[in-house]
């Protein structure tokens, strides 16, 4: 199996939960129980796993996220490599707005619509809104956020009653990134990742 190459795009106010989260799940994920155990005592993750996890952001500069704790990408748009997952974290509504009228990154994203996947996460949903992508398809954001997701993309079919929705390619934390696991590797080892980082899936 290829190893799978996952952008995570960061931008300033951020929610950690929704970008670290799916990060150690993906570098958790292993391709068996031996290789799960050296990654539980070696400081490094093995050169194996099937994930590789890198941030971008839209310059490549530091950003602080939405408590305040700065992070330092490991690309920009301009310098990542090729992606075969990309996913899109939440943060607060005004910092998504940013992002959401910043069309460098839009562009970016849209460039990025025949990959593979490319997830949104709680109000990320905003920022892959805005591209277009999710037009006629399902999809869900942050409980509180939900009307005004419909309000803003009255072409996107809001959906209310489940944290995980997958439509084509797209697909809208933590429930996210096993759902993507097991899509990608099966059951077995999505079930074997939740329980590696004590997670009730």
């Amino acid at each position: 199996m290829k190893k799978r190459k996952v952008g995570i795009l960061l931008y300033d106010f951020v929610d950690i939960l929704d970008f670290a989260g799916p990060a150690e799940v993906l570098s958790l994920t292993s391709n068996s129980k031996v290789e799960e155990a050296f990654t539980l005592y070696k400081k490094h993750l093995l050169h194996t796993r099937p994930f590789e996890v890198f941030t971008i952001t839209d310059t490549g500069m530091q950003i602080k996220t939405h408590s305040g704790i700065k992070v330092e990408p490991d690309f920009s748009i301009g310098n990542s490599p090729e992606l075969d997952i990309l996913i899109i974290p939440g943060g607060p509504l005004r910092a998504v707005q940013s992002v959401v009228k910043n069309q460098k990154i839009q562009d970016w994203i849209i460039k990025h619509s025949s990959i593979e996947y490319i997830c949104s996460i709680c109000t990320g949903a905003f920022i892959l809104g805005k591209t277009g992508l999710l037009d006629g398809k399902k999809a869900t954001t942050h409980h509180l956020a939900l009307k005004i997701l419909q309000k803003k993309h009255p072409d996107i079919r809001v959906v209310s009653d489940s944290k995980v929705v997958h439509d084509s390619r797209v697909s809208s934390g933590i429930n996210m990134t096993l759902y993507l696991v097991e899509q990608i590797m099966g059951k077995s080892i999505a079930k074997r990742t939740a329980k590696n980082i004590e997670f009730v899936h």
